[in-house]
């Protein structure tokens, strides 16, 4: 009797959980408006372009399951596939049948392969101040199963550079640079293939942690140029996405956020002093 109690008490607050950190997606309404949400203080931007499938790039807002409470989000495939309290699949796709881009498959050279269905929002900026900053997840339904082998690629270029790396060091960040074997202390695996229960209510069976990109050395009033890119590796199938903090291209440093883990734990920390409560009194 106590084991079904326990039972049915888990999967009782694992819905609680899961509803309570569901992430919510919302159509783009324009380039520039999703450019301008991602502004902050300091920060000005002008001649917003965007290149892609209409349904590839949108907001996202309830997204404490990634770190990053709300911002833009943009895809390889389509923005519809991330909404929902689960992972309900380990392979959700929308193969938008468009071409790569040109910086993107510079940054994977050397592999033999090409991009596809790139998604790309670009604009120049002016800065207030010397440094700029801006916060950004990572995630793909390319994990785990395609590690090494299809490694989905994006990349945030300032005036033509990558400045997109894993923290540390100049390797730009990807499905093969950051995943269970290789950096792995900055991936949270989301695999429904590696766990009988997807630890986070989200849809990529995989994620980064929360990184910031800065930009040194700026010159207050002069005019930048910034690409934020997107795309497939080999083949068309199978979505990542990239999710950028609103709000927090600024010239002040973004203030930390608490990893999914942190916000998992305490959850099921909470629900098991509940629990624990329950049996002393019973």
């Amino acid at each position: 009797m106590r084991k079904f109690l326990l039972l049915l008490f888990l999967l009782f607050f694992m819905g609680i959980y899961s509803w309570s950190y569901a992430i919510t997606i919302s159509a783009m309404d324009s380039p520039e408006g999703l450019a301008q949400s991602l502004v902050g203080p300091g920060i000005t931007i002008s001649n917003v372009t965007y290149t892609g499938a209409n349904w590839a790039a949108g907001y996202f807002s309830d997204g404490s399951v990634i770190g990053i409470d709300s911002g833009i989000v943009l895809t390889t495939g389509s923005i519809w596939n991330i909404e929902g309290t689960s992972n309900t699949s380990d392979e959700k796709s929308t193969e938008n049948m468009l071409p790569g881009d040109s910086d993107l498959d510079n940054l994977i050279s050397g592999s033999g392969y090409s991009t596809y269905d790139a998604t790309i929002l670009e604009f120049d900026f002016v800065s207030a101040g010397d440094t700029a900053y801006f916060n950004y997840v990572f995630g793909s339904e390319e994990y785990n199963e395609y590690v090494f082998e299809y490694n989905d690629v994006f990349g945030f270029f300032f005036n033509g550079v990558n400045v997109a790396f894993v923290p540390g060091t100049t390797t730009p960040v990807s499905i093969d640079t950051v995943n269970n074997s290789v950096n792995s202390n900055y991936y949270h695996d989301n695999d429904p293939s590696d766990n009988l229960i997807p630890p986070y209510p989200f849809e990529y069976d995989g994620f980064t942690d929360v990184f910031t990109v800065v930009l040194e050395n700026l010159t207050p009033g002069e005019t930048y140029h910034l690409k934020l890119a997107i795309a497939d590796v080999r083949d068309y199938a199978l979505d990542s996405g990239v999710f950028i903090q609103g709000g927090s291209f600024s010239n002040t440093p973004p203030q930390p956020v608490p990893e999914p883990n942190t916000i998992v734990f305490a959850a099921l920390g909470l629900g098991g002093i509940i629990f624990l409560r329950y049996r002393r009194k019973n």
